[in-house]
């Protein structure tokens, strides 16, 4: 998994953490402060200089008992606070400033062509041309782009390819929210053994889609997808042709 953090935001965070970082009282801490414990009390003191043997006694008593007291309200505080570096892990990805991870779907036309034109589908809250795409997932995330392509085109998964070709942090303006956003966008290239006879056609609607074949340079003469998704246009521009 791939973090953006602001560096001022990470140090804002361990400086307020910093007491719980490693604040973990061992075994041994707990041995020695039993054993230094029972040595000032059992041990014989002699007079050193001005001071009594009885008076270093009680010296080294109540000093012994200050440690273990010490000890004492750590092992409190150690199992009252269960802040451990599992939840530290937890605070640091909550800082991480990539709002969405995606994962953009290119399907080519006449893939061993230079003019190769992709697959673009129209996306309604976006009011614009985009390629296909779907939210990252932790884990299988291939397998779940070609189970979404087999459900979407009413194909068997097992004649879908799917292989991964790079990743890219890229801030963008989101016309949904009506902002600028940080994205994760990792690039896929999908391929059919068989093209669904569909999806011949120049442009065609499939289960309430409606989808079309443009080239990059159909689309760098589009305003509204230049406007609008020229970042990935980019993208897919520099890493797939």
């Amino acid at each position: 998994m791939r973090l953006l953090i602001n560096k001022k935001d990470l140090a804002l965070l361990l400086e307020q953490k910093r007491d719980y970082i490693g604040n973990r009282v061992a075994v041994d801490t707990v041995i020695a402060g039993i054993s230094f414990l029972l040595s000032a009390f059992t041990a014989s003191y002699n007079d050193i200089f001005f001071a009594s043997s009885i008076t270093l006694k009680y010296l080294f008593c109540f000093i012994s008992v200050l440690y273990t007291l010490k000890i004492a309200k750590d092992l409190i505080e150690m199992h009252s606070d269960s802040y451990n570096h599992t939840k530290l892990m937890k605070d640091i990805e909550d800082l991480d400033m990539i709002q969405h991870k995606h994962s953009l779907i290119v399907i080519k036309r006449n893939k061993n062509q230079k003019a190769s034109k992709f697959l673009l589908y129209y996306d309604e809250e976006w009011d614009c041309k985009l390629f296909l795409n779907c939210k990252t997932t932790d884990r299988n995330n291939e397998q779940n782009i070609i189970s979404r392509i087999a459900e979407d085109f009413n194909i068997d998964a097992r004649t879908i390819n799917c292989h991964y070709v790079v990743s890219r942090v890229q801030e963008k303006y989101s016309v949904s929210h009506n902002e600028d956003r940080v994205y994760q966008h990792r690039l896929y290239e999908v391929s059919f053994e068989k093209m669904p006879e569909l999806a011949l056609k120049e442009d065609f609607v499939l289960n309430n889609r409606h989808y079309y074949w443009m080239s990059i340079a159909d689309m760098e003469k589009d305003e509204n997808i230049i406007q609008k998704n020229l970042e990935v246009v980019d993208f897919v521009k520099e890493n797939i042709l």
